[in-house]
């Protein structure tokens, strides 16, 4: 089962890194047609800031929760990684995911509220309800305290084959667990 699920999230962090790559060509595309639209044409996209606003939303929310499978986040280093003893260093760690997985809970359980009392909101120009606009933070959050989790149990989630899956040098295989010599 363990498997099963590393498997499953690594095909999530896959998929989010495509979906993140698709977002950000639509809003470049919706901002740069709607400035020539209105400079060119004096006429403009009606519905094109709100849509780039939910993209760029999304977007960050995609790379924040990526970004903690990468520990790609700001850290403070307050000793001398080469003065830490390897004891010092996995408490450190620990605490550093520990902070994550809190700040994960907290983002899972306002952001669903934050959703469900957004949803009667409409937005003007789109017409679709404001919680979609906020509906990534919960969903980004179950990622975050997955990672977290694996991170304090230090349990292998097989991240060098999700990167060289990327970068296009490593196979599904690995990824998903199929090969475990």
């Amino acid at each position: 089962m363990k498997n099963g699920i590393i498997a499953f999230f690594n095909l999530v962090h896959i998929a989010l890194v495509y979906i993140a790559k698709l977002m950000m060509i639509a809003m470049v595309l919706i901002i740069f047609t709607n400035v020539v639209l209105r400079y060119v044409f004096s006429s403009g996209l009606m519905w094109s800031e709100e849509v780039a606003l939910l993209l760029a939303v999304w977007f960050i929310f995609i790379a924040m929760s990526l970004g903690v499978k990468q520990g790609l986040h700001i850290n403070i280093t307050l000793i001398p990684e080469a003065k830490q003893s390897p004891g010092v260093k996995k408490v450190l760690a620990v605490l550093k995911s520990v902070a994550t997985l809190t700040i994960a809970l907290a983002m899972m359980i306002h952001g669903w509220k934050l959703v469900g009392f957004t949803m009667q909101s409409i937005m003007p120009a789109t017409q679709w309800p404001a919680g979609l606009l906020y509906a990534i933070l919960p969903l980004s959050a179950i990622i975050m305290i997955y990672e977290s989790l694996m991170d304090i149990f230090g349990v292998d989630t097989r991240d060098k084959a999700v990167d060289a899956f990327l970068a296009g040098v490593g196979s599904f295989k690995d990824v998903v667990g199929g090969n475990r010599g």
